[in-house]
């Protein structure tokens, strides 16, 4: 019978549920060869990092393929940039079909990093990255729609949740959070390349992003690994150990995502919540 293990983190006044499970059960119960099918953005995708796989920015290094390499798992990696939620539910995107259709009764894993798209986070950056620093490029986003967005994001993660659960019920579901792109101390980094109220207002984004994932979790028996809370410290403003590019890139990668570090990194939190070797 698997036991499970329930802790409360406090971070940034955000009440994080983890449920983590014994380290010989998730990860045994995975057979080698097991269906692992991996859904989501971006910043799961892996664009930039070597080698790419198709047109979607799909790398062979994101951390979906890492550890599926570490478990022996035979992996579906259906992650695109520019996905939403709708893209793995029911629309597709270019010539890719909707991200579920991928997943079945005999899938045994699910990782899925979504919901930036959604709300605008990722496309936000980059259009006030680079703009004057006292031209606060935030005040001339959408503010109403992307408050709107975020406000529906809970529901419509939970949904996509549900869903993938119905189609793979027996399926292990762990939610990847976003690695964090702002720390508390973000304003005073050149690394952004943005003004000191774009980047309050984007860190307050990605806050509100990572606040849905744990809503949407936390009803629900699903996995989190928390790249934004342990990542909170290795975002592009970090002396060293960067798992997460600024506005130019140091080596692999795209702005503002996961370097090829980052999704080691990822892997490693997939792993660990799964009961494997992270190391």
């Amino acid at each position: 019978m698997r036991k499970t293990i329930v802790s409360i983190v406090m971070c940034s006044s955000l009440f994080t549920v983890i449920a983590v499970f014994s380290r010989d059960s998730l990860a045994a119960e995975l057979k080698k060869g097991a269906n692992y099918v991996a859904l989501g953005s971006s910043f799961a995708a892996g664009p930039g990092i070597a080698s790419q796989l198709g047109s979607c920015g799909r790398s062979d290094h994101n951390y979906s393929h890492l550890v599926a390499s570490a478990l022996s798992l035979k992996l579906t990696d259906v992650t695109c940039n520019g996905a939403t939620i709708a893209n793995i539910l029911d629309t597709s995107l270019g010539d890719s079909a909707p991200q579920i259709d991928s997943v079945n009764p005999d899938t045994a894993l699910v990782t899925v990093t979504i919901g930036g798209n959604d709300i605008r986070y990722t496309s936000s950056t980059f259009t006030c990255a680079g703009t004057a620093a006292n031209e606060n490029c935030s005040a001339n986003l959408d503010q109403a729609m992307i408050k709107d967005a975020v406000n529906q994001l809970p529901v419509k993660l939970g949904e996509m949740l549900d869903a993938i659960k119905v189609k793979a019920p027996q399926a292990s579901i762990v939610l990847v959070t976003y690695p964090r792109v702002f720390s508390s101390d973000a304003t005073s980094c050149s690394e952004l390349d943005l003004g000191a109220d774009d980047t309050v207002y984007l860190a307050a984004l990605g806050h509100k992003l990572q606040a849905a994932f744990v809503s949407a979790a936390s009803s629900r028996q699903i996995l989190i690994a928390d790249a934004y809370v342990i990542g909170e410290f290795h975002g592009p403003c970090a002396a060293t150990e960067r798992w997460v590019n600024g506005a130019t890139v140091a080596e692999t990668g795209i702005p503002f995502h996961p370097s090829a570090k980052g999704h080691i990194e990822m892997a490693r939190l997939v792993l660990a919540v799964l009961g494997g070797n992270e190391d």
